[in-house]
C-alpha cells in the first residue's frame, strides 16, 4: 500500500479540524444535556462523548486524506 504525503497532510489537517469541530459540538451537547438533567445517564453521555470524539476523528481524517490526494493528483487513476 502506498501512503502519499499529500494525503497523509491532509489527514493530519483534517484531524486537527475535527478536533476544532469535536469542540464545537461538544459543546453544545453538553449544555443541552446540561439543561434536562436526568435525560441521559452519565455513563452513557460519556460514552456519547466519545464515540462522537472517534466518529468524528475518522471522518475528517478520511475527508483531509481524499482531499490532499485529489488536490495533489495522486489519487486513483482516472478511468479510461
Amino acid at each position: 500500500m502506498d501512503l502519499s504525503l499529500a494525503g497523509v497532510v491532509g489527514a493530519a489537517v483534517g484531524i486537527g479540524v475535527g478536533l476544532v469541530d469535536y469542540g464545537l459540538i461538544a459543546s453544545i451537547v453538553r449544555r443541552a444535556l446540561e439543561r434536562r438533567p436526568g435525560l441521559i445517564e452519565p455513563r452513557r453521555a460519556d460514552l456519547l462523548m466519545k464515540v462522537l470524539f472517534v466518529v468524528n476523528a475518522i471522518v475528517f481524517a478520511a475527508l483531509g486524506w481524499w482531499l490532499g490526494v485529489s488536490v495533489a493528483g495522486t489519487g486513483l487513476p482516472a478511468p479510461g
